[in-house]
């Protein structure tokens, strides 16, 4: 089979995904919640509206994660509208990524033998699960602690911070996804235990160039240069490590 073929099978598994990633992007991005009053009774229902989930979503991004001295600005017209428009493709992203992980599923598990599928196949949900938890970790704690200690720097030597608009959607999204990934970490460790690639021995002997390696992927991730933010990703990441090794030796 030639690598065209492949890639063909391959869009045809991911095919469904993309019809749902179109079309929840068009969705946040067209509508959003309406006040309707119906037989004297008020509903909330989604409509087509220039205040759509995109809008309502990023408003409240900004009052959550921005300090409120920061202004946004944009820099030519059309940033607002593809701002909304990448915030609605990542938001519809976010919300199908367990069937993108299902349909990658599918395509790989005739190539796999049947205790490699079973392993990839029982860690879906937690997939989900852990980058999901990455993500909100990321959304409460990490980006804000971020912004907090990063902007001080600015007003002490007199200039005005602030955020554009295009820069601020990407490191938000950014940081939460690649947190997300970070996440992910016990799973991995499990899955590549479970198909015997890696012994949990593996896990016990590196741990200290583990903890090295998650020290420098830290201060990268979160370059503040008082070690708060990367105190704050780092300790979470060893105590994923310590979980992953454990669950690793009872799957060995």
């Amino acid at each position: 089979m030639t690598l065209l073929q492949e890639l063909t099978i391959f869009f045809k598994h991911i095919l469904h995904w993309i019809y749902y990633l179109v079309g929840f992007s068009f969705f946040f991005f067209s509508f959003g919640l309406q006040e309707v009053v119906f037989f004297r009774k008020s509903y909330s229902l989604p409509l087509p509206s220039t205040n759509s989930f995109s809008v309502q979503i990023f408003n409240k991004i900004r009052q959550d994660l921005l300090p409120p001295d920061v202004p946004l600005i944009v820099t030519n017209p059309i940033s607002a509208f593809l701002a909304q428009l990448m915030l609605s493709v990542l938001l519809a992203f976010l919300l199908t990524i367990p069937l993108l992980l299902y349909k990658i599923i599918l395509y790989l598990r005739p190539a796999l033998l049947p205790h490699e599928s079973k392993a990839v196949l029982w860690s879906l949900l937690p997939f989900t699960f852990l980058f999901l938890s990455g993500s909100a970790f990321s959304y409460f704690f990490l980006t804000p602690a971020t912004f907090k200690v990063l902007y001080p720097y600015a007003t002490t030597i007199g200039i005005v911070p602030f955020f554009s608009l295009n820069e601020f959607i990407h490191y938000v999204f950014s940081l939460t996804v690649s947190t997300g990934l970070m996440f992910l970490l016990p799973l991995f460790m499990i899955v590549l235990t479970m198909m015997g690639i890696v012994k949990a021995e593996f896990w016990r002997d590196k741990w200290r160039q583990a903890l090295l390696f998650f020290l420098v992927l830290s201060a990268v991730v979160t370059p503040d240069g008082t070690g708060v933010t990367m105190a704050i990703l780092f300790l979470p990441l060893a105590l994923l490590y310590i979980i992953g090794y454990i669950f690793a030796r009872k799957v060995n």
